[in-house]
């Protein structure tokens, strides 16, 4: 009776944790969200003088959220398969600093007041993607649009792209490698290393 007693304690702590749901997109959204503005409220003072530790804090905040390795993978494109798994993982290095320096940037000079999120997600056709919507809202009342696409993984939603204002990050990176790889004459190790943002205003 004891043993049963026992495990029955065991079970009860171990199986939420285990068959827990996972949060919807929406939910998701919103705890990254609120998440990163009050890291950036922290840091953006030293946004200029510091921009060394304003992107590594910011980047801790989004790191959770973030699928950088899929992300990554989509901006390579068919380039991924060709590259060795130690290139795989150097460019997904490259890349999360420039999708963090990116993003972070872009709401620093929004000057946001506030960010919403909408309350429920786009519908997708596959089960494990969803869209989700967000207003950035400016010092001058401009509303900027963004909408964050999403993949669950591992029962979490983490973001695989964004478009910011209309300019859809993951495709701007990926026409960027490819000019690069002709550029560098496929030379992958040389695409990495002169890796650079490159996004419109």
């Amino acid at each position: 009776m004891r043993r049963i007693l026992a495990l029955t304690v065991i079970l009860s702590a171990l199986l939420p944790g285990q068959l827990m749901a996972a949060d919807t997109p929406v939910v998701s959204v919103k705890t990254a969200t609120d998440t990163l503005l009050a890291k950036l409220a922290e840091v953006k003072p030293v946004y200029k003088s510091d921009p060394k530790k304003f992107f590594f804090e910011v980047d801790i905040s989004l790191a959770p959220f973030i699928d950088f390795d899929g992300f990554s993978r989509g901006v390579m494109a068919k380039y991924y398969r060709r590259a060795s798994p130690a290139q795989q993982q150097r460019f997904s290095q490259s890349f999360r600093e420039s999708l963090v320096h990116t993003y972070a940037k872009a709401l620093v000079e929004f000057d946001n007041q506030k960010v919403v999120v909408m309350d429920e997600a786009e519908p997708q056709r596959e089960p494990d993607r969803a869209s989700v919507h967000l207003q950035v809202y400016g010092s001058d009342g401009t509303i900027y649009p963004i909408e964050y696409s999403l993949a669950l993984i591992d029962d979490k939603w983490k973001l695989r792209n964004v478009v910011i204002n209309g300019i859809n990050i993951g495709l701007q990176f990926r026409s960027q490698f490819a000019a690069s790889m002709q550029q560098y004459k496929n030379d992958i190790d040389k695409v990495i290393d002169n890796w650079n943002v490159d996004v419109k205003s």
